[in-house]
């Protein structure tokens, strides 16, 4: 036989279930799931503000490596254009002592062949005297020109 269901007794079923449900929310699935999205709220907070400070990292490193790179660049530039100077200025004293030696030189040359010179000169005017000398020592006896 089937049972019989009485429709009074699952009517105040019913009610006394819907009153359960009402006080449970209101005082346990309410507070429980404002907490809950409390927790996803600053948790996701403390995420996002994560996100944002490692996203500014990465950008502050970025500039960091960038400003590296430039001040390597401009190292390197201020490297080669010293090295350019010096080798400017080494150009200009080797070429100015070139030019001091080759004038040295030149007088020395100078000097030299006026020595040589005035030498020839002495000698083609003694060359008379030094040869009666000669002879008369060859000789042994006493030459007149």
């Amino acid at each position: 036989m089937l049972p019989s269901i009485n429709i009074s007794l699952l009517i105040v079923q019913g009610v006394i279930f819907l009153l359960v449900l009402w006080f449970l929310k209101r005082t346990l699935f309410k507070p429980i799931l404002n907490i809950l999205h409390e927790r996803d709220e600053r948790t996701g907070g403390f995420l996002r503000k994560s996100e944002e400070i490692e996203e500014k990292a990465k950008e502050t490193f970025a500039q960091y490596a960038e400003k590296l790179r430039q001040a390597r660049r401009e190292t390197l530039d201020i490297k080669k254009r010293y090295i350019g100077e010096g080798v400017e200025i080494r150009e200009n004293i080797m070429g100015k002592a070139r030019q001091e030696a080759n004038v040295f030189l030149e007088e020395i040359k100078e000097k030299i062949s006026e020595e040589t010179e005035a030498s020839r000169r002495t000698l083609y005017q003694q060359i008379e005297t030094l040869g009666q000398a000669i002879a008369e020592k060859v000789l042994g006896r006493s030459i007149q020109i």
